[in-house]
């Protein structure tokens, strides 16, 4: 057992897809719940990322074309489902909850219930309901795998019971005595909501369990870790402008940009009618809405060298305004590209909150050093993992570090952390041994080579090779090849599925 690291940002979308495919965000090119776009000041575009871009290439895919049968139940990023060798139920996000979205489709009709995460009891539902509803799931998705196990001989068996993090999103508050709802009358009633979820996902694990024989490998991971919301506010576009790199051409919002966000802040308050508002506006007004709310508007681009570019707590980016990359890009590409964002590391590096004297980010990195492949050019230039009391704003307000408002938040009173967990049994897996310095990319190419496979080439992962038993090792050496995969086409969906998409993640609080 030990720590496993989750991908940079540590967040679902990125997290799964490296999870299944043992591929960096660069390789497989998703980075968040939308696409990255540095070609936009905003840094994203209004598509929501699916399976178009892994279908095929995860381990059961691999596992599929060596003839043994997999089923991979509500695993984040699987929709649209593709063709598999055995059977796939799509997680979240789908567009239509009351569904299930499955390969074979035929197989989806017989189950008796839709299994997937419902956003509309997160946006409007009681927190009696949202608990109960999630704790009910965690034992419904169990149930209907183990019917599936019964039925068919199955060589892999992947699950994934996501409810464990929706609960720390949501209950944190009431058992962390930073915030105000700490001690209310509601926290005798939650305060114990994180752990029954927990407790509730052990049973089921143990009940999964039993369909294990001696020869069977097991491993339960998680895609990041939780903890609560910071205590201090950073705005990285704030503090650019004080170092220098930003330049900000008036100091108030302009009357446009001041409407909007009073307009946001009043449409959040009456949730269903947000996300009704948003399905009606066109990707364009959304988009040109979320650069007000950004107070992209105030910032002199031409005379700006770098930007906040925003992903997900703990990790947080800064990208250089290059002349021919961005709209009006104010540094040259080549050396001055590379001094400037050198300027800007050993000024992150020197940072610190003004009022703690903490250091404002604790592991700073160029973009070539944490990704490769075919996508490394969307990422920001400069990635950097938050303090562990700092959380990263967009705006540009006058102070640049301040006190979180823990009272006025809706969402991300517990927040992700960039360690998850890793358990493993099994043939040959040692007995009490601590796994150091695991990736969840590695999970992968670590599967394949316990399930006596042939690891591809290409994996960014590597086998967890401190988890066996050195004889276990020398009796089964690992195998490496190129391996051609058969990539899947997933199937298409209309814009109205896109945006009900968008609306499922927002009711989720992972999209803005």
């Amino acid at each position: 057992r030990g720590p496993l690291r989750s991908t940079l940002p540590p967040v679902t979308a990125p997290a799964w897809s490296t999870f299944m495919t043992g591929v960096n965000p660069g390789g497989h090119g998703i980075f968040q719940w939308r696409t990255y776009d540095p070609t936009t000041y905003t840094n994203v575009n209004e598509n929501v990322v699916t399976a178009a871009r892994i279908a095929g290439t995860t381990f059961w895919d691999i596992l599929g074309q060596a003839d043994h049968q997999a089923a991979a139940i509500c695993v984040p990023v699987t929709y649209p489902p593709w063709r598999v060798n055995g059977f796939l139920l799509s997680g979240y996000p789908c567009p239509d909850t009351k569904r299930n979205f499955t390969y074979p489709e035929a197989w989806g009709e017989t189950l008796a219930q839709s299994y997937n995460f419902s956003a509309d009891y997160f946006l409007n539902a009681s927190e009696e309901e949202i608990l109960s509803k999630g704790l009910a799931m965690l034992k419904q998705r169990t149930d209907m795998v183990l019917e599936l196990a019964r039925q068919q001989e199955l060589d892999a068996l992947v699950l994934v019971l996501g409810e464990i993090d929706r609960a720390q999103h949501d209950f944190w508050q009431y058992r962390d005595p930073r915030f105000p709802q700490y001690g209310c009358q509601r926290a005798q009633k939650f305060g114990d909501a994180i752990d029954r979820h927990y407790e509730v996902s052990d049973t089921q694990v143990g009940r999964l369990l039993e369909l294990a024989d001696d020869d069977t490998f097991i491993l339960i991971m998680s895609d990041h870790g939780g903890g609560p919301h910071p205590t201090r506010d950073v705005y990285p576009n704030a503090w650019l402008r004080e170092m220098g790199f930003l330049v900000q051409k008036r100091e108030q919002p302009s009357p446009v940009s001041r409407l909007i966000r009073r307009g946001i802040g009043t449409v959040r308050r009456v949730l269903p009618f947000e996300e009704r508002l948003r399905r009606l506006l066109p990707a364009s007004l959304v988009h040109r809405a979320r650069s007000y709310h950004m107070d992209l508007d105030m910032v002199d681009w031409p005379h700006t060298r770098a930007y906040h570019f925003p992903m997900y707590h703990p990790a947080a980016g800064i990208e250089i305004n290059v002349r021919g990359r961005q709209p009006q890009g104010a540094v040259q590409p080549g050396a001055e590209f590379e001094r400037v964002r050198n300027e800007v590391m050993d000024a992150l590096r020197a940072a610190r909150d003004p009022e703690t004297e903490e250091p404002v980010a604790t592991e700073i990195f160029r973009r070539e050093e944490i990704y490769s492949g075919p996508f490394l050019e969307i990422a920001p230039d400069i990635v950097y993992i938050t303090g562990p009391r700092h959380y990263a704003e967009k705006g540009l307000p006058e102070i640049w570090a301040q006190p979180a408002p823990l009272a006025e938040m809706r969402e991300y009173f517990g927040v992700h952390t960039m360690d998850g967990i890793f358990i493993a049994a099994g043939p040959g897996v040692r007995s009490s041994a601590e796994l150091t310095g695991g990736t969840i990319a590695d999970i992968a190419p670590t599967v394949l080579y316990a399930l006596g496979q042939t690891v591809p080439q290409h994996m960014d992962g590597q086998v967890l090779t401190d988890i066996f038993e050195p004889a276990h090792l020398a009796a089964h050496p690992r195998r490496y090849a190129e391996i051609v995969l058969e990539r899947q086409t997933a199937a298409g969906h209309t814009a109205q599925e896109e945006k009900e998409m968008r609306d499922k993640l927002r009711g989720l609080g992972y999209i803005t």
